[in-house]
């Protein structure tokens, strides 16, 4: 019997919210990208495209770091890290996004090829606890979901 949060539900919602992404970025032009936030302090959608990109990343290294290792700690980054390491205020829209879903693209791939027993590969988050590979995935499309609804709120700002 599947338990009631599986890979099969995890695959799903990978494979969704980049088409939702697409559909509310529909007509944002680069220039739009920059300047519409979702605040006066807030991330443009820039910004959170850039993470997006860099979170998936993050994500999918963490899995194959449980594929190939014994229980691994991940690594903490923070947001500011990554603003700064991958130059977030210079970066291109059009390529932060591309990247965004060839990234997710090769994620599902990797995923996709995982047996039952690897999906419940272990690691450990020094700040969260434990986590399994299946864990991470729904991770990663619940970490979609509220960067999806924070552009719509910077577009809703504009």
């Amino acid at each position: 019997m599947k338990q009631l949060l599986n890979d099969a539900k995890a695959l799903r919602t990978l494979r969704k919210t980049p088409v939702i992404l697409k559909a509310v970025l529909a007509g944002i032009t680069p220039e739009q990208a920059r300047t519409l936030r979702d605040g006066a302090d807030g991330w443009s959608i820039l910004f959170i495209v850039c993470h997006l990109r860099d979170v998936e990343l993050m994500f999918s290294g963490r899995v194959r770091d449980m594929l190939e290792k014994t229980n691994p700690e991940f690594k903490v980054v923070t947001n500011e890290d990554m603003i700064q390491q991958n130059d977030y205020e210079g970066a291109s829209f059009e390529r932060a996004l591309f990247d965004y879903y060839d990234h997710r693209t090769a994620f599902i791939t990797l995923l996709e090829s995982l047996s039952d027993e690897q999906w419940l590969l272990p690691g450990t988050h020094p700040l969260q606890g434990p986590a399994t590979v299946l864990d991470v995935a729904v991770n990663t499309g619940l970490h979609d979901i509220d960067h999806i609804e924070q552009i719509i709120r910077c577009v809703n700002a504009g």
